[in-house]
């Protein structure tokens, strides 16, 4: 999966404007992607820092052909240059039934942000939404990259069991978080925590509703209804492009309220039976989104097992 995804993530990123060549390598058996950057992005720039910010890309090396009289090929490991906002493992160690792999949901992610027109700003405090929550795996992904999340999901023990798993893990790691108190809402059960010291603090909220009224659910939280990127996994279990339609139809104009001018929204959906070509006509029925359908975009469909034997991602941009 990660090789599949590697090569279009990249170049769906800022850095794509400064890769020169790119190609797939093996080294002693082991996958890499080599690619020559122009000589003004160097391991200190700041354009540089995204290749730490991308989810198929474990590991960063600069490549030596050769130094001096030895024949190579030589790697020196590259130290990151910023740390998550929590820790990465916040998505990778909670187990439950139906989750997305979390390499690709970075992955979604990232595309979902590269493709805004906030993707020079991908390190700073964005808001994402996530309509279809499930266990929240997206939401710890966004707050580890340093952006305020928002999830929705309409079975209410998928959010009661999230918020129970997110108070023990930041209690176990000793992250500061206040929770606020929102016992007599009635539309619906609503959990809102503010997580890390008061200058640098993060909003995680999670909601127990329907995804088609998002912007009802969000009206009253701080910041209001609004999105920089909405970033989500549709259930898989959907076979037939009928029951997906019936639930786009509704929940698509909302969203496309909810994102900001230039924000973006990235999909991943079952597309074995389901093709891409229906996807791209049902957004633009229901939105005014610009939908990416050009390379890099059209290059994530993968295999995820026997049963879904093709992933893909669509990519749709909010027109400032």
């Amino acid at each position: 999966m990660t090789t599949a995804l590697a090569t279009p993530e990249l170049l769906a990123s800022p850095l794509q404007a400064v890769i020169q060549h790119i190609e797939s390598i093996q080294l002693a058996g082991q996958d890499y992607l080599l690619a020559t950057l122009e000589e003004s992005c160097t391991p200190s720039s700041p354009l540089f820092a995204i290749l730490f910010h991308l989810g198929a890309i474990s590991e960063v090396y600069e490549y030596f052909s050769s130094i001096g009289d030895l024949t190579g090929p030589f790697l020196r490991p590259i130290e990151p240059q910023s740390t998550p906002f929590v820790p990465l493992e916040m998505a990778e160690v909670r187990r439950y039934k139906g989750k997305t792999n979390e390499v690709f949901t970075r992955v979604l992610l990232n595309v979902g942000i590269f493709a805004s027109h906030y993707a020079e700003q991908y390190s700073e405090r964005l808001r994402v939404l996530d309509p279809m929550a499930g266990g929240g795996t997206t939401l710890f992904l966004a707050l580890a990259s340093g952006y305020d999340a928002f999830g929705i999901d309409l079975e209410r023990q998928d959010i009661e069991t999230t918020a129970v798993f997110v108070r023990q893990y930041l209690e176990g790691e000793r992250i500061h978080f206040k929770e606020l108190d929102e016992r007599s809402r009635r539309a619906g059960r609503r959990y809102q925590f503010e997580i890390g010291p008061k200058k640098h603090m993060h909003s995680l909220v999670l909601v127990n509703g329907d995804a088609s009224e998002a912007d009802q659910h969000l009206r009253d939280v701080s910041g209001g209804p609004h999105a920089h990127a909405i970033v989500g996994d549709l259930p898989y279990g959907i076979q037939h492009f009928g029951e997906i339609s019936e639930l786009l139809n509704r929940a698509l104009p909302v969203w496309e309220r909810i994102l900001y001018p230039g924000g973006a929204m990235a999909l991943a959906w079952n597309a074995t039976r389901i093709s891409r070509e229906e996807m791209i006509a049902l957004v633009g029925t229901q939105t005014g989104l610009q939908v990416l359908n050009e390379p890099p975009y059209t290059q994530f469909a993968h295999t995820v097992d026997r049963v879904i034997k093709k992933r893909d991602i669509l990519v749709a941009v909010k027109p400032l």
